[in-house]
């Protein structure tokens, strides 16, 4: 099982996840209307550290993400936004990079839909559908990934917390594909600042 921490920007907080949990990766969220919003000014104390960092954006251009790369040493890039298989396609081509694409789940997933950006995902990304792209604390029905028809792995992402890992741990042992999971909101102390402990505990906890 693998851990991506999302919605981080403090230094010294980064350097606690990285000191403690050391977690696969840790999200940067690029989309200016959320309250986790990293602007360049972190740049100079996140580019620097030593973790795999995701940069999570919502509909941007292909020159705003390769800007955000060069600022910040990013390792990945998460599609969180409506882009289409062809831009996942050139951000692929241009960057290189691995490619996470967020499917946010209303009351069930049409997977045909997801069939395009096969070739050029590394992993698919689902989450609770809110206005807001992400960061409700909020989850869903579960029971749908069961259907789950491809062998792309994929990360599972929305209101995960310490209440729902016996949960957790059930679909990860009955579902193959679910590759890690995402987490954010439920470990906050304030938005974009994280309960570390909490998250160790989490942590030890679900991979039992």
């Amino acid at each position: 099982m693998k851990l991506k921490v999302c919605g981080m920007r403090s230094e010294e907080n980064i350097k606690g996840l990285i000191s403690q949990i050391n977690p696969h990766w840790m999200g940067l969220i690029f989309y200016a209307k959320s309250p986790r919003f990293v602007s360049k000014d972190f740049a100079d104390s996140i580019k620097g550290l030593t973790i795999s960092k995701v940069g999570v954006f919502v509909n941007a251009n292909l020159d705003e993400i390769k800007k955000a790369i060069s600022l910040f040493d990013l390792h990945t890039i998460q599609l969180h936004g409506d882009e289409s298989v062809g831009f996942t396609k050139s951000v692929k081509e241009e960057t290189g990079l691995e490619i996470f694409k967020v499917f946010s789940v209303k009351e069930n997933v049409d997977w045909s839909e997801l069939e395009g950006y096969l070739p050029y995902v590394d992993y698919f990304l689902f989450d609770t559908f809110t206005k807001g792209y992400g960061g409700s604390g909020k989850t869903f029905d579960w029971q749908i990934l069961r259907s789950y028809p491809f062998e792309k792995p994929f990360l599972l992402s929305g209101g995960l917390s310490l209440e729902n890992i016996k949960d957790i741990q059930k679909l990860y042992s009955e579902i193959p594909q679910l590759a890690g999971l995402d987490i954010n909101s439920k470990f906050e102390i304030e938005p974009g600042f994280k309960d570390i402990d909490r998250i160790e505990e989490f942590w030890e906890k679900v991979r039992v």
